[in-house]
């Protein structure tokens, strides 16, 4: 009886056995290795677009100029019609960053200055200048003037920076100087109970540059550009400011437009206001600065 039992159970499985073998090619035959070459990609440059053409066990691998690849056939297909348009001669690109900046300051002062005489009591105001704009109004011995004297300067920082590069690939450029910033180190010690301080003069180098980092990508006239430009200068005397400062200038975003038009990437507006009055006069003091960045794209034919 258990003899039998076995060979019932052995005649069910018989078709599954039978089956299976059946299978297997069927699945083999249905995926397939194929390394492709490219010719002007990299492998990190082509398969963010091509993976979403795998099929659904597919797997895609690279290294440099090649592409590892197991798919179905279809699939196949369906990628080498994509590197017909992805894997191109890449496009020559000039891209040219311009960093503005304008200073404008407006200084006045008004006062008044002269002499009045009022039955024994003398009244003298002085001023605290001469030159400018002086109005004069004399009866008898009484003297009394009127001056306002008006300064403005604008100061404008331009610069202009070109590079060429290939579209899917970064660039970078930067040039500028070091300068000898002096500096001054304190040292305290205690000596007999007291801090004593002593002072040291140092000197250091800093760099002041100005450039960017540049990322492009195109599709059709249209580039989109990974972009962080730098612009750094050394102080203005009139700012009064520790020697060796240096005006700093950063921006990092992602843009869009057209190839061969200028597209602003931001701008920063200051001003202050500053207002001083005393007996017969005031001093008010302005300035605003204003900078801007700009780029375009060209390609290059």
């Amino acid at each position: 009886m258990a003899q039998m039992f076995r060979l019932l159970a052995l005649l069910l499985l018989l078709p599954a056995l039978v089956l299976l073998p059946a299978l297997a090619p069927a699945h083999a035959q249905n995926s397939v290795l194929e390394v492709i070459a490219l010719k002007y990609r990299t492998a990190e440059q082509v398969m963010p677009a091509l993976k979403p053409l795998l099929a659904k066990d597919g797997t895609m691998s690279g290294l440099q100029n090649q592409l590892i690849i197991r798919t179905s056939l279809s699939s196949i297909a369906d990628i080498k019609r994509a590197l017909a348009t992805i894997d191109a001669v890449p496009r020559r690109l000039m891209i040219t960053v311009r960093q503005d900046a304008a200073v404008d300051r407006d200084r006045t002062t008004a006062e008044v200055s002269g002499r009045v005489a009022q039955g024994n009591a003398t009244v003298i105001a002085s001023g605290g200048g001469d030159g400018g704009g002086v109005a004069e109004m004399r009866r008898g011995d009484d003297v009394l003037r009127g001056r306002i004297d008006n300064t403005r300067s604008l100061t404008t920082d331009n610069s202009t920076q070109t590079l060429q590069v290939l579209e899917g690939n970064s660039a970078f450029i930067r040039t500028g100087q070091s300068v000898l910033v002096p500096q001054q180190q304190v040292t305290r010690t205690v000596i007999n109970g007291r801090i004593v301080e002593q002072f040291a003069g140092l000197s250091e180098y800093r760099d002041v540059m100005t450039g960017f980092y540049a990322l492009p990508r195109l599709a059709g006239d249209r580039v989109t550009l990974e972009i962080s430009p730098q612009r750094d200068t050394l102080v203005n005397p009139e700012q009064n400011l520790p020697p060796g400062s240096v005006n700093v200038q950063r921006a990092a975003t992602t843009v869009s437009g057209r190839i061969g038009e200028w597209i602003e990437l931001g701008g920063v507006v200051q001003g202050v206001a500053n207002q001083q009055s005393v007996m017969l006069g005031s001093t008010r003091e302005t300035s605003s600065d204003n900078r801007r960045i700009l780029l375009k794209v060209d390609e290059i034919r």
